[in-house]
């Protein structure tokens, strides 16, 4: 049997049938380490391939707002194009939202019954049998979809940052850690990160409408909070005794590794980006 092969599913201590789950067919590609790496790899290329030079990118609104450019934002993407913005992003902000809301429920449940460190640690897989198991497996397939992120973007005619191309490519991988080894830590993620999506996504549905909200840097603070409490979350989770198993621990440190360069690239874009503007200096004639 080759290493890259899916050797055990569902992961040990979970007593549900992942078959029967919505796309449990597809477990038996999407878990598998080789088809997972292959579709980064070939993300990752594409979209080194497929970017726009610097000279030929357009700019997004924010970004000609805050250099003071007056080159042309908008691009001549047609209707067609316009309704699939728009229908992408009231997908993921819905799913999002369906998702927040079964697993802040699932969490809350289990606490109340069985004890907050419980629901923490999920030692004995209560949470993962009862739900979070399914929530986790779809919130990973759902990273997949995600990429298409990316790809309005390029089409768009802007460049995709290595923030983007790096957060859609790990995410994949550390949600592929998380639910081949069940770590309860992924509650968390689930959770914050359903949460910020749901929020994020709306605001991108209102802004493919033409209604652009105030307050698009509290999204990028949103995100960063999620991540310093994230980190904080993870790192106790690996390190408190009797609450993961050695393969957990393991997987929680590759999340950890994940998230401190994400964390780091977030904040240099909201310094770039809403940071304060130099005054520009006019040559005196």
């Amino acid at each position: 049997m080759s290493f890259f092969e899916l050797k055990q599913w569902p992961p040990a201590g979970i007593t549900v049938n992942p078959d029967e789950f919505p796309l449990g067919s597809l477990a038996k590609y999407a878990m598998r380490a080789d088809y997972m790496l292959i579709f980064i790899a070939l993300y990752v290329g594409l979209v080194h391939y497929c970017q726009p030079s610097a000279e030929k990118s357009t700019m997004s609104r924010i970004e000609a707002k805050r250099t003071g450019s007056k080159v042309a934002v908008k691009t001549k993407n047609g209707p067609i194009f316009n309704f699939f913005v728009l229908a992408h992003n009231v997908a993921l902000a819905l799913y999002s939202m369906y998702t927040f809301y079964n697993s802040v429920s699932l969490f809350i449940s289990t606490a109340l019954e069985e004890g907050l460190e419980s629901a923490y640690c999920d030692s004995n897989f209560t949470c993962m049998n009862n739900g979070l198991f399914k929530l986790s497996y779809l919130f990973y397939l759902s990273k997949y979809y995600e990429v298409i992120d990316t790809a309005i973007i390029l089409l768009k005619g802007r460049r995709s940052s290595t923030l983007q191309t790096y957060h859609h490519a790990g995410a994949i991988l550390c949600m592929w850690i998380d639910v081949n080894n069940a770590l309860a830590s992924v509650f968390y993620f689930v959770i914050v990160n359903s949460f910020v999506h749901s929020v994020m996504y709306t605001y991108f549905a209102f802004s493919s409408l033409g209604f652009y909200l105030p307050g698009k840097q509290y999204l990028t603070s949103l995100q960063i909070t999620q991540f310093l409490c994230g980190f904080v979350y993870a790192v106790y989770y690996a390190l408190k005794p009797n609450c993961a198993s050695p393969s957990q621990r393991f997987g929680t440190w590759v999340n950890i590794a994940y998230l401190l360069p994400l964390t780091y690239l977030f904040f240099d874009f909201a310094f770039r980006t809403y940071g304060k503007k130099k005054p520009s200096s006019k040559k005196s004639d």
